[in-house]
């Protein structure tokens, strides 16, 4: 049984934050139907490398939905959207502002039409917000809400590798929608959710955000570095890099003897977490002094033997090939009767007694619009003529 079997979410969104979340919804069961522009579909069907015929990018992102697309600039395509909602369960749109009125999809008309229905409103800064007309981009939210001024090195800020921004926010929108379906599974009442980018990204800034509170300090770029503990970085060794965690005290002791240096333990200092940081550059130079007589496998191999916390800094095509990834089934193949079979992340979920799917590969564009259209009643007569006039 798959645990939101059952659950109809119409997707209304492109780019990343909704199609993160409504995959995850179509993991667990529900059947998704995303909503596309005809012709051009979601922006990110272009971006490259191409894979099997589609985007890569979009492939990460689009499994277990059906493709439908629809005029939602016209009359008779609202129209459709209308009869699709008052069967669904929950609305996913991420529209520039304004657009949810242009495309008849505001929630006060949607709520009319399916009191019970989720609809969940993904913005860049949210009503309310001296921004709200602003439109909004991963890296745009990145350096405003303060992301950028604690990642990279001193001297110079970096984005973080992956759209964090983006996924911090499909992150959110999926629990918010599952706790609004729980809600409405007691009560029987739908809910509008309203989730800003620049706030679901805030959010992520978390210790750093209470310490300045705490202390006045504006927290500064690191590296791999961490304001409250030392060593917890990456240190250079004979050929790349170690990264060594030391997030006990009780780790520190097995560091030392590791490193041969046993008279650091209780040594006034690096005896605790704040002499160290206190004492982080005349540390850090021992270390990388130490570090730098080894190769990187040679020092986890080493350090493991001592119960120390460390890893190597994997490339994306050592983690694939990591054990771990194997044993744990991280790598999903899903099968497309035109395209081929696609690799991508699997959903991380593992339940006791549920299941979660991979089955259905990303959709080409407007590759389920008959399929859905038959469901809601349509003639064949009426979907040619619908096709016909740019409808769908």
């Amino acid at each position: 049984m798959r645990p939101l079997e059952g659950v109809t979410v119409i997707d209304a969104t492109q780019a990343l934050v909704g199609p993160m979340a409504s995959q995850t919804f179509g993991d667990l069961g529900a059947d998704v139907i995303k909503i596309e522009r005809p012709e051009h579909g979601d922006l990110t069907r272009t971006y490259q490398p191409e894979y099997g015929g589609l985007s890569a990018y979009f492939v990460s992102l689009n499994r277990n939905k059906r493709s439908v697309t629809l005029d939602l600039t016209s009359a008779e395509g609202q129209a459709i959207l209308h009869e699709l909602i008052e069967d669904a369960d929950v609305f996913l749109q991420n529209f520039a502002p304004g657009n949810d009125a242009v495309f008849g999809a505001e929630y006060g008309t949607l709520r009319g039409l399916n009191e019970g229905l989720i609809y969940c409103d993904v913005s860049g800064y949210g009503p309310g917000s001296p921004y709200s007309d602003r439109k909004a981009f991963d890296i745009v939210l990145q350096g405003e809400t303060g992301m950028m001024s604690i990642t990279g090195s001193p001297e110079e800020p970096a984005r973080v590798g992956v759209s964090i921004s983006d996924v911090s926010c499909a992150m959110t929108a999926t629990y918010a929608v599952l706790a609004a379906l729980f809600h409405r599974e007691r009560t029987g009442e739908g809910q509008h959710i309203d989730l800003s980018l620049f706030d679901t990204s805030f959010q992520w800034l978390l210790y750093h955000v209470t310490g300045y509170f705490a202390s006045g300090e504006v927290p500064e770029r690191m590296g791999t570095k961490h304001p409250s503990l030392a060593p917890y970085q990456a240190v250079e060794t004979a050929d790349s890099h170690v990264i060594v965690g030391v997030v006990s005290e009780g780790i520190w002791p097995n560091l030392c003897r590791a490193l041969d240096r046993e008279e650091w333990i209780g040594s006034e200092r690096f005896e605790t977490f704040a002499e160290r940081v206190a004492n982080r550059a005349e540390l850090d130079a021992e270390l990388e002094a130490i570090f730098a007589g080894r190769s990187t496998d040679e020092w986890i191999e080493h350090l493991r033997e001592y119960d120390v916390p460390c890893a190597p800094i994997n490339d994306v095509a050592e983690v694939i090939d990591d054990p771990h990834i194997e044993a744990r089934g991280m790598i999903a193949e899903m099968e497309h009767p035109e395209e081929g079979t696609f690799k991508a992340p699997a959903n991380p979920v593992n339940f006791s007694s549920l299941e979660v799917t991979h089955e259905r590969a990303p959709p080409t564009l407007g590759e389920h619009t008959v399929e859905v259209l038959e469901e809601l009643g349509y003639s064949p007569e009426e979907i040619v003529e619908l096709e016909s006039s740019g409808i769908v």
